[in-house]
């Protein structure tokens, strides 16, 4: 597509976009745009800019001053109240991941008197099962019991502070 100038065409833009346009304009620049096809283009894209712009004004509702100082007061005390609760919310976090630290420092160094009590197990289920398969089936299921109840522990400690920490900002 060649694109060539005109040095009319900023006059027929001025004179649509001011709404002179064709009764109030120029007799030459309406005999200039309809011989010329560029002009002729751009008086038409422009005056459909113009009324589409026209319209839009028309239809456009302000809001009334009140309504819009309400919603900046509104919105002005839950920004302040968010900027407030920024630190306690920090201070939740860093408390979570310590009670979590402190927890797993306690399973590490409850570990050896688990395996420990699942041999205790192994030792009291022994001569009251004479076959070695089922006795290693139990001190197995004891040993499961006592890390599954160390992980619902854990779901119980932990599962407030993420239902906590998803709601926070509701």
């Amino acid at each position: 597509m060649n694109r060539y100038e005109c040095a009319y065409e900023d006059r027929v833009t001025s004179t649509v976009l001011s709404g002179r346009w064709p009764d109030a304009a120029d007799e030459e620049l309406t005999m200039h745009a309809a011989t010329c096809e560029l002009c002729g283009e751009v008086a038409m894209v422009a005056s459909l800019l113009r009324s589409d712009h026209d319209q839009a004004r028309r239809e456009v509702q302000v809001p009334v001053a009140g309504q819009v100082w309400w919603r900046s007061a509104v919105r002005a005390r839950l920004e302040s109240a968010q900027a407030a609760t920024r630190p306690m919310t920090w201070l939740h976090g860093v408390t979570a991941a310590i009670t979590i630290g402190i927890m797993l420092a306690g399973i590490g160094l409850a570990w050896p008197s688990i395996a420990e009590g699942a041999g205790w197990a192994r030792e009291v289920v022994d001569p009251l099962v004479s076959h070695a398969a089922v006795s290693g089936v139990v001190s197995g299921v004891l040993r499961q019991s006592v890390l599954i109840g160390l992980a619902a522990a854990a779901c119980l400690v932990i599962a407030p502070l993420v239902v906590y920490f998803a709601l926070a900002n509701d």
